[in-house]
């Protein structure tokens, strides 16, 4: 089945700074019983593909049979944590199901899990419909995969599918640069300085500071625009003063909406929110596997919500001085160096420096990534979604995802954050701000 030399996989891939804080994430996820830190990629077809020539594709995948035959050896103050190949020679599980409910993702998906602990880091499933159309859904544990990853591996499986060779050298990270124990340490006070300053007390969240999860259950909810109102949007984020596309636009809209539901709450207040920054070299072809994110840190004063273009403004500076004082950067070595924490510390500091909330709400933006992705093994790909993993507290996470020139807003959320009553108001509040007249 397999169309690739397993010796040139390779037998060990040291964890990043940004996949050990994930394990950080996967630890918090099983504390609250928040549903895993699991990641879904959802593909919706016309026809239905078949069954045998996409479990061919993803069998001969590299990459995919790496991600099933992997184990981790956590690290200590002298080792750093790392994936070991094992070679069990388990191949990826595609299982087909069939669903009443046109475009509807069957719960026994939803509510899988994929640990640490797993077998395997990578699932994927067929969802046949009653019209004749299908889903194609793959999940990850996000300690291995970053949003970029997931383009640059479907891109992988479209070469795949077109017989295209394959460079296995942009798959996996390569050697890392050294760096001194006394640079690690001046940098720690740096960035320990940075975050707590902007992350400060009081910060409102749309979680109460003692809520419990009760139900394990993530809800998703998706809102999506016409490629004329994905057009009106982009040309509003321009107008409110987002030059650099419309990221800083889409974020102040959503503090907007998360700062009129917390006003309905009586609990209004400083918003604070790290936003993924990736590192890869513009262009770059890989790294696949490892998440290569730094972030960006943005608190926004309740004085600064008055509206959208002064939010803007707002982030928009923020974002300029932590480009220009390399803030993405010295986090990233922040994180390198934090891979000698043993995990439980791990956990325990940054709990305690964010008093157990990690952010107002969660954001993040594909951009452009998935737009020009038109077709997948072969087949024209009508809508892709996006579910991502529940970060509890704060419960609530926004992710943008455009394709083919349409804007889709992924959310993933904890009802005990979030009514449904909320969740409609959030709905209208974001139709009304995004598009609107301004």
């Amino acid at each position: 089945m397999n169309s690739f030399n397993k010796a040139d996989l390779p037998g060990k891939v040291i964890l990043s700074g940004a996949d050990c804080f994930h394990l950080v994430l996967d630890k918090h996820a099983e504390k609250h019983g928040a549903g895993g830190n699991v990641m879904r990629k959802i593909f919706y077809f016309d026809k239905a593909l078949s069954f045998e020539k996409i479990d061919h594709v993803l069998k001969s995948s590299p990459v995919i049979y790496w991600l099933c035959n992997i184990t981790l050896v956590h690290g200590n103050l002298f080792k750093l944590p790392y994936w070991k190949y094992t070679g069990k020679g388990n191949e990826i599980i595609l299982t087909e199901h069939h669903s009443a409910i046109e475009n509807e993702i069957p719960g026994s998906i939803l509510t899988r899990d994929i640990t640490i602990r797993s077998e395997r880091f990578i699932e994927a499933d067929l969802v046949y419909y009653p019209s004749g159309s299908c889903a194609f859904i793959v999940s990850w544990n996000h300690i291995l995969l970053d949003a970029k990853g997931t383009t640059l591996l479907f891109e992988h499986l479209n070469r795949l599918s077109s017989g295209m060779p394959q460079n296995m050298n942009t798959f996996f990270p390569g050697p890392e640069k050294k760096t001194g124990i006394i640079t690690y340490i001046r940098n720690m006070y740096r960035v320990k300085k940075f975050v707590q300053t902007s992350a400060r007390p009081p910060v409102s969240s749309v979680a109460s500071p003692m809520q419990k999860h009760t139900g394990g259950s993530t809800c998703t909810k998706v809102i999506s625009f016409s490629v004329a109102e994905t057009k009106k949007i982009n040309e509003n984020a321009f107008r409110s003063g987002s030059r650099f596309g419309p990221a800083l636009y889409l974020i102040a809209g959503c503090s907007h909406v998360i700062h009129f539901l917390n006003r309905q709450r009586n609990t209004a207040g400083d918003l604070w929110l790290p936003v993924p920054y990736d590192g890869r070299l513009r262009g770059a072809a890989g790294p696949l596997i490892s998440n290569c994110v730094s972030f960006l840190f943005y608190r926004i004063p309740k004085t600064e919500l008055e509206n959208v273009a002064q939010t803007v403004s707002c982030l928009s500076k923020q974002m300029t001085a932590q480009i220009r004082d390399g803030i993405p950067k010295h986090y990233t070595m922040f994180l390198d160096m934090m891979r000698h924490v043993p995990l439980w510390l791990y956990y325990f500091l940054i709990s305690r420096t964010n008093r157990g909330v990690f952010a107002s709400f969660l954001f993040t933006s594909t951009g452009d990534n998935f737009n020009e992705l038109r077709s997948l093994f072969g087949e024209p790909v009508r809508n892709i979604n996006m579910i991502p993993a529940l970060t509890f507290p704060p419960g609530l996470t926004f992710v943008f995802l455009k394709h083919d020139d349409a804007l889709h807003i992924n959310i993933a959320y904890s009802p005990d954050v979030v009514s449904n009553n909320e969740l409609h108001l959030i709905e209208e509040k974001i139709k009304e701000i995004l598009p609107g007249n301004y």
